[in-house]
């Protein structure tokens, strides 16, 4: 076998590697097991050293993304290194080994940045295939059809569906992918009504499933992911009737996906998007108590409710207070008032990516997300079609999904920002 087909080689353990992304069972910090992803990362990375060596391609590895976008990334790089240097060396927070683990995930996310660019830049085929394979989480509408499945292989919890991951934050994202990805195909096929019907039902099904993650952001997700790709699909030769039968079929799909969940199911979600008293403690950010960093391993001894809105601002205002970052410390310990902690982390990836590397880090990470849409705008005005469409969809409904988690590692973000950036 020449080493020319190596590239080929690369290309396709990639390929394999995005479809195990439906594997995210539990974290190597707790079993120092690692997913398959992860296995199938380090692969393809050592192959890629062996390929850019021998094919002399490190010109074509610098430069297969965009100048301005890799000077972005490397600036994101820096400045959490920088950070995490400040941290260490200035304000002398203990280092922990859970910093390098989430510094090393944050790394594979780039990485896998990366790699998507090398092997898709200059070849559709293979951009369509990556792009292809974060669908294959529609395989769990068996569950639909079968529900005996969901109990018998384990993907119901606590009547949530997690299919084969073990958090519910990380299932709905990732079946945003196909939901969004078969609602665009629902409103795009005309010329044979029994696919158009087919879509339509796989669309309600994956809904289904993603309101059964009970997670009340997948909600804001897909009507608002649906709602853009509704607006774009329509104001492409516009008519009222064109218009009205698509947000029809949008709405009935949204509709079904609630209906056809088990009891249990349903329950569940009107249970989670329905306010509830909580018996949690309240944050009060708004004391005269300044908001600093404590020793990352201090215990918290009180609850906190759920409601995101409780405690963003007191991780904002704590980068707001340190503009150069403090590395991958996303669960340190803050207090908000004398003798209370909180270390449950920003739930939000843009405060998190703020934390982590300053106002630095945060402008570089949100020029990459403006440049993925801009390329999308470009690419739309070029070749109108549905699968540029329902990336605009799916990227959208994912930067506002990564609003109330603390999702800087979510590798099929990158995938798709990478994706939406060619």
């Amino acid at each position: 076998m020449k080493f020319t087909s190596l590239e080929k080689i690369n290309k396709n353990v990639l390929y394999i590697a995005l479809i195990l992304l439906i594997f995210r069972q539990g974290s190597f910090s707790s079993s120092s097991i690692p997913n398959p992803f992860e296995i199938f990362f380090v692969l393809i990375v050592l192959l890629s050293a062996v390929y850019v060596t021998k094919d002399h391609k490190f010109k074509d590895l610098l430069f297969s993304v965009p100048r301005k976008l890799l000077i972005a990334g490397l600036l994101l790089l820096f400045s959490v290194l920088l950070g995490w240097s400040i941290s260490i060396f200035l304000k002398h927070i203990p280092f922990d080994f859970n910093m390098i683990l989430e510094f090393g995930a944050f790394v594979i996310s780039l990485g896998t940045f990366l790699l998507v660019f090398l092997y898709a830049k200059n070849d559709p085929l293979y951009a369509k295939k990556y792009f292809y394979a974060l669908l294959v989480p529609v395989v769990y509408i068996l569950v639909i059809l079968f529900p005996s499945l969901g109990n018998h292989l384990h993907l119901v919890s606590d009547q949530n569906f997690l299919g084969f991951t073990t958090n519910r934050n990380i299932i709905y994202k990732i079946l945003l992918i196909p939901v969004i990805f078969f609602i665009t195909r629902s409103l795009f096929e005309s010329k044979n009504i029994w696919l158009k019907v087919l879509y339509i039902l796989i669309s309600a099904a994956l809904t289904d499933l993603l309101f059964w993650s009970g997670e009340r952001g997948a909600l804001v997700c897909v009507v608002l992911g649906a709602t853009l790709v509704l607006l774009i699909f329509s104001f492409k030769n516009f008519s009222w009737k064109k218009s009205f039968l698509g947000g029809f079929i949008v709405v009935m799909i949204l509709v079904f996906g609630f209906a056809i969940p088990p009891y249990l199911g349903k329950d569940m979600m009107l249970n989670r998007i329905l306010p509830q008293e909580s018996t949690g403690t309240k944050v009060n950010s708004s004391n005269n108590s300044d908001l600093s960093i404590i020793n990352v391993a201090s215990p918290v001894s009180h609850q906190v409710m759920e409601n995101r809105s409780q405690f963003w601002p007191v991780y904002l205002k704590t980068a707001i207070k340190n503009p150069l970052g403090f590395g991958p410390l996303t669960h340190m310990s803050v207090y908000y008032a004398p003798g209370k902690y909180l270390n449950f982390g920003p739930h939000n990836t843009y405060i998190e990516i703020w934390i982590w590397g300053g106002l630095l880090g945060l402008g570089s990470f949100l020029y990459i997300i403006w440049s993925a849409f801009k390329n999308l705008q470009t690419r739309l005005r070029l070749n109108f079609n549905s699968d540029t469409v329902a990336l605009i969809g799916i990227l959208f409904a994912m930067t506002i999904s990564i609003l109330v988690n603390d999702n800087i590692q979510l590798f099929c973000f990158w995938v798709i920002l990478a994706l939406s950036c060619l």
